[in-house]
C-alpha cells in the first residue's frame, strides 16, 4: 500500500547524496583556500572546521526529516483524499489510514538519518589527522568521491543497469561541486 522498499531507498540515496556533498564542500571550499591562495589552517582551524561539519551535518538530517515529513504528509494526505472520493466514504482510522501515517513518519525518518553517516565521513580524515590538513582533506575528498561512486553502484545494482555509469554519474556531481568551488574560490579571492 506505501510502497516502503522504494520509499526508503529513494530517501537514502537522496539524503545520504545530501549529506557527502554539503560536508565535502565544506572541506574543499577550504582546501582551495589553503592550496590556492596559501591560507594556513591549523589544527584548532581544523576543529573548528569538524564542529561546523557536524554542525551542518546535524541542521542537513533535522531539515531533511522535517522537509520529508511535511512533504509527504501533504502527499500522503492528498491520496488518502483521493481514495475516498473513489470509495464514497471518510478513510480515517482504517488500515490504509495507519499505513499512510506509518509510511509518511518512516519516510523522515530516514530522510533524516541518511545524511548523517554519509556526511560525517568526509569529517573523518579531518579528526584522524588534524595536524596536516591538505593531506587530511585529500583524503577526505578522495573518500567522499569514493562513496559517491559506490552509491551510483547501488543505484545501477538496484535499476539493473550500467554499474560503472551509475557511479561515475554520482562522481560527476563531486567533480562539478569541485570545480564550481574552485572557480569561486579564484573570483573571491
Amino acid at each position: 500500500m506505501t510502497d516502503l522498499g522504494s520509499l526508503t531507498r529513494r530517501y537514502i540515496v537522496i539524503g545520504a547524496f545530501d549529506g557527502a556533498l554539503t560536508i565535502v564542500a565544506i572541506v574543499l571550499g577550504a582546501l582551495a583556500a589553503v592550496m590556492l591562495f596559501g591560507a594556513i589552517i591549523e589544527p584548532l582551524d581544523v576543529r573548528i572546521l569538524v564542529s561546523a561539519g557536524l554542525a551542518a551535518a546535524i541542521g542537513l538530517a533535522i531539515s531533511s526529516g522535517w522537509g520529508a515529513y511535511e512533504a509527504e504528509r501533504v502527499e500522503r494526505k492528498l491520496e488518502i483524499k483521493n481514495l475516498e472520493r473513489q470509495m464514497h466514504r471518510p478513510m480515517d482510522g482504517c488500515m490504509v489510514d495507519s499505513a499512510v501515517r506509518f509510511a509518511t513518519v518512516w519516510a523522515s525518518f530516514v530522510h533524516g538519518f541518511a545524511p548523517l553517516p554519509a556526511a560525517v565521513l568526509p569529517l573523518v580524515p579531518l579528526m584522524l589527522i588534524p595536524f596536516d590538513f591538505i593531506l587530511a582533506g585529500v583524503i577526505s575528498v578522495i573518500t567522499t568521491m569514493l562513496f559517491l561512486f559506490v552509491l551510483g553502484l547501488w543505484m545501477g545494482h538496484l535499476a539493473k543497469a550500467n554499474l560503472i555509469s551509475g557511479g561515475l554519474r554520482m562522481v560527476l556531481a563531486g567533480v562539478i561541486t569541485s570545480v564550481i568551488l574552485v572557480v569561486l574560490a579564484a573570483v573571491f579571492h
